[in-house]
Parts: structure tokens; C-alpha cells; sequence
């Protein structure tokens, strides 16, 4: 468990934050949500959940790692939410980045069909790349799949759900 004030781990058996002397009693609740997204998320073995060290939980999956003669090319998909247990609110952010350098694959296609209010980005990309050796890039990632699995894990537990722009919003 981890403090809802300041992040610290906490023992279940604590009264108080050793870090900031915050109660600790609504932290059950807290756990169980962050417990039953990641329940919902265990289905997906492609994702790596880390547990409260930059937030509550942060997500990452890696989607390409091509390592070819003349280049390179990476593609990362990272997430990180907060659990605020004033507001009952889980904190969601989202991004896909993607690193190349050098000359790519020879042949690369790339499809990418997305729609965005401003704050949440759906739809898809798929990425097959072929170099010397044959195949050496070959993803495809549905924007809304992991965020939908989190804001329905949070809904069905009572919580609410947002999404932010700013990393900083969803971090400690």
C-alpha cells in the first residue's frame, strides 16, 4: 500500500503515514481499485505494470525494437494514473513515442486511423517494416484498448474517470 498524501509505501497494519502522518484508513479503497485495474489489465501479458514509484501505477508495453544495419527504430506505448481518493477520480495519461535513427526499413507501411476530442485519442496504427533479413517490424496497437480496461475497472469499482494531457497531472 502507499500513502494517498505523499506516495511513501505503507504497511496495511498502519494508522498513519511514517512520511507525512496522513490517516491511512481510506487507503483500502484506494488499493482496491488500483487492485481491481490491475486484475483487468493481467489479461494482457504485453504490458509491464510498475507500482508507485513516479505514480500509482505506471504502464508501458513495447510495441517495435528493430536494430538494422544502417538504423534503428523503437516504438514505446507508456501510461501513468493516479488514484485520488478525495474525489473517488482516477488520473489517466497516455502517449506512444517513437525513436528512429539512421535509415529505417527498406519497406515500411504504416496505416493510422485515430480520432481525438482534444484529451483522448482513439482508433489504431499497425506497422510492418521489412529490412534485409526479412520482417523487422510488425505491430499493431488500438489507442483505446488499455485506457477503456482502466476507466471500466475504475467506473465498476465507483471511481470516476479523467484523462489528462500533462504527465505531471498523473504523477507524483
Amino acid at each position: 500500500m502507499f500513502c494517498n498524501q505523499c506516495g511513501q509505501p505503507v504497511a496495511s497494519a498502519d494508522k498513519f503515514c511514517s512520511g507525512c502522518g496522513a490517516s491511512v484508513a481510506a487507503a483500502d479503497d484506494r488499493q482496491n481499485v488500483l487492485q481491481a485495474i490491475s486484475t483487468a489489465l493481467s489479461p494482457y501479458p504485453q504490458l509491464t505494470l510498475t507500482w508507485g514509484q513516479k505514480a500509482d501505477l505506471e504502464i508501458s508495453n513495447e510495441l517495435a525494437n528493430a536494430d538494422l544495419a544502417a538504423g534503428k527504430k523503437k516504438v514505446e506505448y507508456s501510461a501513468r494514473l493516479l488514484a485520488d481518493q478525495g474525489t473517488r477520480t482516477i488520473i489517466f495519461w497516455e502517449i506512444i513515442k517513437e525513436k528512429s535513427q539512421g535509415i529505417g526499413a527498406f519497406f515500411s507501411f504504416k496505416t493510422e486511423t485515430y480520432r481525438t476530442d482534444g484529451k483522448v485519442r482513439s482508433g489504431t496504427v499497425n506497422e510492418t517494416g521489412y529490412g534485409l533479413g526479412g520482417k523487422v517490424i510488425d505491430y499493431n496497437w488500438d489507442y483505446a484498448q488499455t485506457r477503456q480496461v482502466i476507466e471500466g475497472a475504475a467506473r465498476y469499482q465507483g471511481w470516476q474517470f479523467k484523462t489528462v494531457l500533462m504527465k505531471e497531472k498523473a504523477s507524483y
